[in-house]
C-alpha cells in the first residue's frame, strides 16, 4: 500500500488505475469523526493507493473524484471527462 501525500498525485493514480482495470478496481472512503480524518483508498488487489487528510477543503476534491469514478464506471474507461463537463454545464 502506497500512501500519497499530494492530492493531485493521488487523483492521477486513481484515475489511471480505474481506466486500466475498471472491473477490478475499488474505491473506498473512511471517515473517522473523533479524529476528523478522512482516508481514501483505490485498489485493484495488485496496487493500492491511499490518501489521508484532515482538511475540510479536501471534501470538494473528493467530490470531483467521485464524479470521475462514477463516469468511468458507468460509461467505460474511454469516457472523455471534458465532454461530460460540457454536458453538465449545458443542462444548467
Amino acid at each position: 500500500m502506497v500512501q500519497v501525500q499530494v492530492w493531485d498525485d493521488f487523483f492521477a493514480k486513481a484515475e489511471e488505475l480505474l481506466r486500466a482495470k475498471p472491473l477490478d478496481c475499488r474505491y473506498t472512503v473512511k471517515y473517522k469523526h473523533r479524529e476528523g480524518k478522512m482516508v481514501l483508498k483505490v485498489t485493484d488487489n495488485a496496487e493500492c493507493w491511499t490518501y489521508k487528510t484532515n482538511q475540510a477543503s479536501d471534501l470538494k476534491k473528493m467530490e470531483k473524484l467521485n464524479k470521475v469514478m462514477t463516469a468511468i464506471m458507468t460509461r467505460g474507461p474511454d469516457v472523455d471527462l471534458e465532454e461530460l463537463e460540457e454536458e453538465g454545464a449545458a443542462k444548467k
